[in-house]
C-alpha cells in the first residue's frame, strides 16, 4: 500500500474513531451506563456492531475511551484558558471558570457521561484512574489562586484558602449538575453571572460586582409586540443577505456578501424560496428562515424543505429560532404539505434538542446519499 493510500486509511479509521465516541455519547445520555450495549452505540453511529468491534476490541474499552477523550478535552481547554489569560490571580480564577463553562465543553451529553462514571459503583475505579490526577490538578490550580487572592487582600488571619477552594468547585459542580438536568435549555450567562456575584462577594477586593445580564436578554416574542415575523421581500434583502452571509460563514464558507445578496435577491425575485425574517421593536433583523418547495411521489404530495435557519449570535436562548420555526409550520400546513424536512450537523445538539420539542422525529429508516457535482 502507498503511503497517500495508508495515510487516508488512517484518517478513514480515524474518524471512525472519533464518530464512535460521539455515538457513545449520546447513548449514554440517552440509555446510561447500565443498559448501554454495542447495538445501542451502533445504531446511533449508523454503523453495525461489527464496525464497532473492528475499531474497539470492546465495549468496556470504547467506554473508557470516551471518557479519556473527555478528560483530556477539559484539561487541554483548562491550560489553554489559563494561559492565555492575565497572570494576576482575579483573571486566571476567571477564566478557569469561563473554561468550565464553555458550551463545547459543558453541553448536556458530557455532562451525562461524567456523571455515568462518577456515580455507578462499578465505574468510579475507571473514574478514578483516568479522572483522580486531573480532578487533583485543577483543584491544587484553584486554591493557589485562592491562596494569592486571600494574601492580595491582607485577610491570611481569617481565611481559609482551602475552604475556599471547596467553595469554588462546589459551585462549577452544582453549575455542571444543573446543566446536565436542564439540558439545552440551561442559561450559561446566567451561570456566569453567579459565579463572577460569587467572586465579588468573597473577594471583592479583586473582582467588581457584575452587572446583571436579565436586563438584555428577556425572551422575545410575537404574541407581547417584541417581535415580528414577516415574509422577505426585496425590501428587506439587505437584512436578509447579510444574516445569510453570516449562516455560511457559520458552517466554515468564507465571508462573502456579493455572493449572499445575489443569491437570496435572485431566491425573492424568482420566488425559488420562502424566507421568513424576524424583527425587533426597531425593526432590526434577528434571524431567518428558508424553505424550497418539493414534491413527495410516495404520497403523491407537496411538502418543503427547511434548508436555512439561522439566528444572530447576540440573540439566541431568546425565542427567535423558535418563533421562526412556528412561521414555518404555520406556511407549510396553510399550502397543505405533508411535511417538512430538514438536517443538521450531527453535533448541533442545540438545534436537534429544538427541532425534536417542536415534534421534529429523526429519521433513521433511510440513508441519505449526495453526489458532488464539479
Amino acid at each position: 500500500m502507498s503511503n497517500k493510500k495508508a495515510g487516508i486509511s488512517r484518517a478513514i479509521q480515524k474518524e471512525r474513531r472519533r464518530l464512535l465516541i460521539d455515538a457513545t455519547m449520546s447513548a449514554i445520555s440517552e440509555h446510561g451506563l447500565s443498559k448501554l450495549t454495542l447495538a445501542k452505540i451502533a445504531g446511533v453511529a449508523g454503523l453495525s456492531a461489527g464496525s464497532v468491534n473492528f475499531h474497539f476490541s470492546s465495549k468496556e474499552t470504547l467506554l473508557l475511551e470516551t471518557l479519556t477523550y473527555l478528560a483530556e478535552e477539559f484539561e487541554q481547554r483548562i491550560d489553554q484558558a489559563l494561559e492565555t489569560a492575565e497572570p494576576h490571580p482575579a483573571q486566571q480564577l476567571t477564566a478557569l471558570f469561563e473554561a468550565s463553562l464553555d458550551p463545547d465543553i459543558t453541553e448536556p451529553r458530557k455532562m451525562a457521561v461524567w456523571y455515568a462514571f462518577a456515580s455507578e459503583a462499578r465505574a468510579r475505579d475507571d473514574y478514578q484512574r483516568i479522572c483522580g490526577a486531573q480532578d487533583k490538578k485543577i483543584f491544587d490550580i484553584t486554591l493557589q489562586l485562592c491562596d494569592e487572592l486571600i494574601r492580595l487582600g491582607g485577610k491570611q488571619d481569617y481565611m481559609n484558602a482551602r475552604a475556599m477552594a471547596n467553595s469554588v468547585q462546589g459551585l462549577i459542580d452544582e453549575i455542571w449538575q444543573e446543566i446536565l438536568y436542564a439540558g439545552d435549555d440551561y442559561d450559561r450567562e446566567d451561570a456566569r453571572f453567579i459565579s463572577l456575584s460569587f467572586l465579588a462577594s468573597v473577594f471583592p477586593w479583586a473582582f467588581p460586582t457584575p452587572p446583571s445580564p436579565f436586563e438584555h436578554r428577556s425572551r422575545l416574542a410575537v404574541k407581547d409586540k417584541t417581535l415580528r415575523i414577516v415574509r422577505a421581500e426585496k425590501e428587506h434583502l439587505p437584512a436578509v443577505s447579510r444574516l445569510f452571509d453570516l449562516y455560511r460563514q457559520f458552517y466554515e464558507e468564507p465571508a462573502d456578501p456579493r455572493l449572499a445578496r445575489k443569491f437570496i435577491g435572485d431566491n425573492i425575485r424568482k420566488q425559488r424560496s420562502v424566507i421568513f425574517l424576524a424583527l425587533d421593536e426597531d425593526g432590526e433583523a434577528l434571524g431567518f428562515v428558508q424553505l424550497y418547495p418539493d414534491w413527495c411521489s410516495v404520497a403523491a404530495a407537496p411538502f418543503w424543505t427547511l434548508y436555512d435557519l439561522y439566528v444572530d449570535q447576540t440573540t439566541r436562548q431568546r425565542g427567535v429560532g423558535r418563533a421562526l420555526m412556528d412561521q414555518a409550520e404555520k406556511m407549510a400546513r396553510k399550502t397543505r404539505a405533508c411535511r417538512i424536512d430538514l438536517e443538521t450537523a450531527g453535533d448541533n445538539h442545540k438545534a436537534q434538542a429544538l427541532y425534536e420539542d417542536l415534534g421534529y422525529e429523526r429519521e433513521t429508516a433511510f440513508y441519505k446519499y449526495s453526489l458532488e457535482l464539479d
